[in-house]
């Protein structure tokens, strides 16, 4: 085979155990942490060697002609993730004009422990099931189009962090049919990864979890949405970007100020919420349909306003400023994805226009902010 013919980057699927020989061959210098593999596999380093790995693959090479074409089917993992996101961009105004929230569930029971990400303003509906609540950001599920592409709410959970065959070859009927029914304790004699009554139980616990929240975000008179907590992740994330351009012509005045509307936003919604509690203003607004209307509608439509409708530079499809999946790494979370993507590229050239590029960036999130404050104190109407 000519050397044009071989892929840059040869890849070979193998087993668990043949993978864990291999790594315990590889030198130099240790690989990041988010690279590192899980309990009781090897420290992964970057190489190279001292082994020598051979790559072996034997074929029949056969041309044929195929009349029928329709279209090809790139060999990728749920490219673009096409059903969900179709369907959200086909009724896409019925969708931000009408949808509360998205609760997904994509891979249900993969362990032990409970494990959600979402928007901040759920974060409240989920503390009394889980402590570990992440930022839902990165592009890996159906929630992707959801949320940032027209700014849904939306909450990612499942049983365990991850899932030991996911999309692998091991990942069919098989290993449903003949494993995970057949586990048992190991108390029996036998290797568990999670009995069948357990994992009963897990499925129940995800189910039982979701309906909880639907039946909140349905049945509740005022949505049950808490923005104290995105303030707080707007902070951290202007945070983070004070650190990494410390000392480059960046200026993060217009950020801290967005940052401060939208909080006396939050603390002007509070308060009307809080006075819901006493009876009397809440008899008050019973007889008020349009003013829970009202309500309703900006702590719904809050999220909306972190889009803009040109979307991240170079990436227009994301729409939402605040969170979206790492140019790098698309089931990678970002903080202020663009600005992200901005500051990258300057540390590479670092030329002053690169620099200007981060500004153009941080000037567009404080734009979204303020937009959003405006809508949640009920100043855009």
């Amino acid at each position: 085979m000519a050397s044009d013919d071989m892929p840059g980057i040869p890849a070979l699927p193998v087993s668990g155990r043949d993978g864990e020989a291999i790594l315990q061959l590889i030198g130099g210098e240790v690989a990041p942490d988010d690279w590192q593999g899980g309990d009781g596999a090897p420290v992964y380093r970057l190489g190279p060697g001292p082994a020598v790995l051979n790559l072996t693959y034997t074929g029949n090479e056969t041309m044929a002609t195929i009349q029928n074409v329709i279209s090809v089917i790139e060999g990728e993992e749920e490219p673009e993730r096409q059903g969900s996101t179709e369907w959200v961009e086909e009724n896409r105004a019925m969708l931000a004009s009408r949808t509360i929230a998205y609760l997904n569930v994509d891979s249900a029971v993969a362990g032990p422990g409970f494990y959600a990400s979402a928007t901040p303003q759920l974060d409240e509906l989920l503390k009394d099931a889980s402590k570990q609540i992440g930022r839902l950001g990165g592009g890996g599920s159906d929630y992707s189009a959801f949320v940032q592409h027209i700014g849904v709410p939306s909450v990612d959970m499942s049983m365990g962090p991850g899932y030991a065959v996911y999309h692998s070859l091991y990942d069919d009927f098989t290993w449903i049919g003949k494993v995970w029914r057949s586990l048992v304790p190991e108390a029996c004699g036998r290797t568990s990864i999670n009995p069948p009554a357990k994992r009963h139980n897990s499925f129940f616990a995800v189910a039982s979890i979701w309906g909880l929240l639907a039946l909140k975000l349905s049945d509740e008179e005022i949505l049950p949405f808490n923005y104290t907590c995105y303030a707080r992740e707007l902070e951290n994330g202007a945070m983070d970007i004070n650190r990494r351009v410390l000392g480059m012509p960046v200026n993060l005045s217009p950020l801290y100020k967005s940052i401060k509307e939208f909080k006396r936003a939050v603390l002007k919604v509070d308060s009307e919420l809080k006075a819901l509690e006493t009876w009397r203003s809440w008899a008050r607004w019973r007889n008020n349909p349009l003013k829970i209307k009202d309500i309703n509608d900006r702590l719904m439509m809050t999220e909306r306003a972190f889009t803009e409708r040109e979307g991240l530079s170079g990436r227009p499809w994301y729409k939402h400023l605040i969170y979206g999946p790492s140019l790098y790494n698309d089931y990678g979370a970002e903080v202020y994805p663009g600005v992200d993507d901005a500051i990258q590229r300057a540390k590479r050239t670092n030329i002053s226009e690169s620099w200007k590029s981060v500004q153009h960036e941080i000037h567009r999130i404080s734009r979204v902010i303020n937009q959003a404050a405006l809508v949640l104190s009920g100043r855009l109407t």
